[in-house]
């Protein structure tokens, strides 16, 4: 219920902003703008209001406003599609794919950052690595932390 809240929620914002960026470069509020005038006096830069009174800016941001109107209609068509695809994003962040473990350090504490990772010397973090026989875990050995940082799977944690 609430991805199909979230995707509707979407699809206003691109409407409203897509309505208001290809209408509102036409109207006389883009050209009477208390903002535009403040930051060309804060910048002594008299070139700016030129610039964004043109017709090429105008046309960019009204393109604009399509774009976000075009993305609105896109994700009216693959409505389900978007709500599958933010369900499962979602459902991904709480599962536990990726669960936190906690940190397994060898007996010797003073200086664990002098052995190489995936070493068998105390102190370090061992690599996942697996006994070709058996299939199973190295005993003794810790798989690396999965940290909650928000990366993808493919990008490593960086130390």
């Amino acid at each position: 219920m609430s991805a199909k809240i979230t995707v509707i929620v979407y699809i206003l914002i691109c409407f409203e902003v897509g309505i208001l960026l290809l209408i509102l470069p036409w109207t006389q509020y883009w050209e009477d703008n208390f903002f535009l005038y403040f930051i060309t006096n804060k910048l002594n830069a008299p070139w700016v209001p030129t610039l964004l009174t043109s017709g090429y800016v105008r046309g960019a941001v009204t393109g604009l406003g399509a774009l976000n109107i075009l993305a609105g209609l896109r994700d009216i068509f693959k409505f389900h599609e978007s709500v599958q695809a933010l369900a499962a994003l979602g459902n991904a962040e709480n599962s536990d794919e990726t669960p936190i473990r906690p940190i397994s350090f060898g007996s010797n504490l003073s200086d664990p950052g002098s052995a190489e990772p995936g070493s068998n010397q105390s102190g370090s973090i061992e690599s996942n690595s697996t006994n070709s026989n058996s299939g199973s875990t190295k005993s003794g050995s810790t798989q690396p932390v999965a940290l909650s940082d928000h990366r993808p799977p493919s990008i490593p944690p960086q130390s």
